[in-house]
């Protein structure tokens, strides 16, 4: 064999020895991790928020209600808990004059035909409805119930009245002690029967600078378990359930009947749903009412 071409040979098989014979090593790293401590803090904030922020009735016929009843969720955007949560309408402040009479509409509140109940409570109360004074007489009926009769009326609910009367208090005034309010629970029929107003369960919690107090404590209609405040001049009567207003000249929280529409914690996140409708009497003149504005209040 020719020495040139046995050297390649030997050369070649030690390359290819060398090269099959070589270890590959490949290297896996272990996993590892760290951790970092993250807190947190909410601060305290108290809010609550009502939805829609917005409701309205349109063509509501006199002596109907509202259709359908419209829901308003009030629900606890804030942090904490809230509570004693509580609710009125402007009608005080949209309804200055007695509208009797007129055929303006916006003399009326909206206010004062808005009705409204909680989860708990079926019945439905006032939010905050303005009675004026009747001036003229009211024939065939009977006073005797009252000492003093300075001023009566109408209260009015949807198809149906019902005949009410004040008596004044001390110096003449009816936020004084001695005022009363007595109502009819019979539907007036222009029979002295229906027009003899009554004091029983009826009971004058106080007064402040402004007006008495009166928690009506009956179950019939129109206005039991309800709130009546009778203003100084005895010229107008305040029918109320949800109103703790208590700061004077608003002390309305004076009627042992006024309610909270929820008085145990409403945590955050949670919700109640109110229930709202208008109530329109016969004898309202049609067209617009001045617009109210509910507020809820919570602690």
């Amino acid at each position: 064999m020719n020495k040139d071409l046995l050297i390649f040979i030997i050369l070649l098989v030690i390359s290819v020895t060398f090269i099959f014979s070589a270890t590959i090593t490949t290297t896996v790293l272990a996993a590892t991790n760290d951790t970092i401590t993250m807190d947190v803090n909410v601060s305290e904030t108290s809010k609550i928020t009502l939805l829609p922020t917005y409701l309205n009735w349109t063509q509501v016929a006199a002596g109907t209600t509202g259709t359908p009843v419209k829901n308003i969720t009030l629900k606890n955007t804030g942090s904490v808990n809230v509570s004693q949560i509580y609710a009125f309408v402007d009608t005080l402040t949209d309804e200055t004059t007695n509208p009797y009479g007129s055929s303006n509409s916006t003399l009326y509140a909206a206010g004062g035909v808005l009705v409204m109940r909680n989860e708990t409570d079926p019945r439905y109360y006032y939010l905050g409805r303005i009675e004026w004074n009747w001036t003229q007489d009211i024939p065939t009926h009977s006073w005797a119930n009252v000492n003093s009769p300075i001023a009566w009326g109408y209260l009015k609910n949807t198809t149906s009245d019902f005949v009410w009367v004040v008596g004044n208090g001390t110096g003449g005034l009816c936020n004084n002690t001695g005022a009363q309010f007595a109502i009819e629970d019979d539907v007036d029929t222009g029979l002295v029967e229906t027009r003899t107003p009554t004091t029983t369960g009826i009971a004058r919690n106080g007064g402040d600078s402004n007006w008495s107090f009166f928690s009506v404590n009956r179950t019939s209609p129109p206005i039991g378990y309800s709130c009546v405040a009778v203003y100084s001049d005895c010229g107008k009567i305040y029918v109320y359930n949800y109103d703790k207003r208590n700061s004077d000249p608003t002390t309305f929280s004076t009627c042992i009947n006024s309610n909270y529409l929820q008085q145990a914690n409403l945590t955050p996140g949670n919700t109640i749903i109110l229930k709202v409708d208008p109530w329109i009497p016969y004898g309202m003149p049609a067209g617009n009412l001045t617009t109210a504005t509910l507020t809820v209040v919570a602690t």
